[in-house]
């Protein structure tokens, strides 16, 4: 039987009407630049998303921190402005806590420590995660941080002398650092260099790539060699968003968002190379430890633990890698 034109016409309404309703689009928001190494990671992983579920999940990409700072982030993923981001452990605290212990300095001290805790915590971290209603579909480690200064820095005495800027954000590395004797001073990210100019501050607690990037290391050429803490990052979406996402593609897209965050790292570690390397070029001086100095820093650190575990850092994933990292070095 020959259908009428209008008949037609609504059939066709109808379908596409279908097919909008089951497409999704997820708003992602992230705090890197456009043309940086996770920008364009988050790019090609939107055009993979789109490729496998035949345009059925969309990723719009809010990059450069338009979508605001991390705990901004976070506040608009709850209501449901935001789906996605990608999150350093600024925002992965205020889902779960635990993340904070991953950053206690020089509790984790290698690559290979921190890919064996990972590999140990990380399940736990993502069920801590879906209980704050959000879903971790990766862990990402992005470096190491490490302490810049206007003055060479040999001890943890030489640290105490000196204005440690700690990012205004993270009230609990703030507290930690106060509670070990340091003089840190919250600045946020953008005024930093404004506050190392002033002398408001005189040192601070970053990655090489960032002290790169923004410059920061021309007004505090001094970087110690010794890496504090790992730069630990994932990528987060929310239960209800989630649940939108067919089921039967969601292994592929969780697969390619892993294959994209695997070669981010490789990438980014030979960029920490390049931007110390970079920075010597420009004036950078890179104060270098001996087998006692080293043993001086990881004991002072270990001494805060007595006043800084339990009151800012998890005790119970404390004690957990405490023992993961003594089954580890035997």
């Amino acid at each position: 039987m020959r259908l009428s034109r209008r008949c037609l016409l609504v059939l066709t309404i109808v379908l596409l009407s279908a097919s909008s309703a089951s497409a999704v689009t997820l708003k992602l928001a992230s705090v890197a630049p456009e043309n940086s190494p996770w920008g364009a990671a988050l790019n090609r992983m939107a055009a993979d998303w789109a490729r496998i579920s035949g345009g059925q999940v969309t990723l719009q990409i809010y990059h450069n921190a338009i979508a605001g700072d991390e705990p901004d982030v976070v506040r608009k993923m709850r209501i449901g402005q935001i789906q996605m981001a990608v999150f350093t452990s600024s925002g992965l605290r205020l889902l779960a806590d635990e993340v904070m212990t991953l950053n206690m300095p020089l509790l984790i001290r290698t690559e290979d420590e921190l890919d064996y805790v990972l590999s140990e915590v990380s399940d736990v971290l993502s069920s801590s995660v879906q209980r704050a209603r959000f879903h971790a579909l990766v862990w990402s480690k992005g470096g190491w941080v490490r302490f810049f200064a206007n003055a060479p820095l040999t001890s943890p005495a030489s640290l105490r002398r000196l204005r440690l800027a700690a990012a205004a954000d993270n009230q609990e590395l703030l507290q930690a650092f106060r509670l070990m004797g340091y003089q840190a001073i919250p600045v946020a990210q953008n005024e930093l260099l404004t506050s190392l100019n002033s002398g408001m501050v005189d040192a601070f607690y970053s990655s090489p790539i960032a002290a790169a990037g923004f410059q920061w290391f021309a007004r505090a050429p001094y970087m110690l060699d010794l890496p504090v803490a790992p730069f630990i990052g994932g990528v987060v979406v929310s239960d209800r968003a989630w649940n939108r996402v067919p089921d039967h593609l969601k292994p592929q897209l969780v697969a390619a968002v892993v294959r994209h965050v695997d070669r981010l790292e490789t990438v980014m570690e030979e960029l920490e190379t390049e931007a110390i390397s970079t920075m010597q070029d420009y004036g950078l001086t890179v104060t270098e430890l001996s087998d006692a100095q080293r043993r001086g820093w990881i004991d002072e650190f270990e001494r805060s633990r007595d006043v800084t575990v339990g009151t800012v850092f998890d005790e119970q994933m404390y004690r957990h890698i405490q023992n993961l990292l003594t089954e580890y070095r035997r």
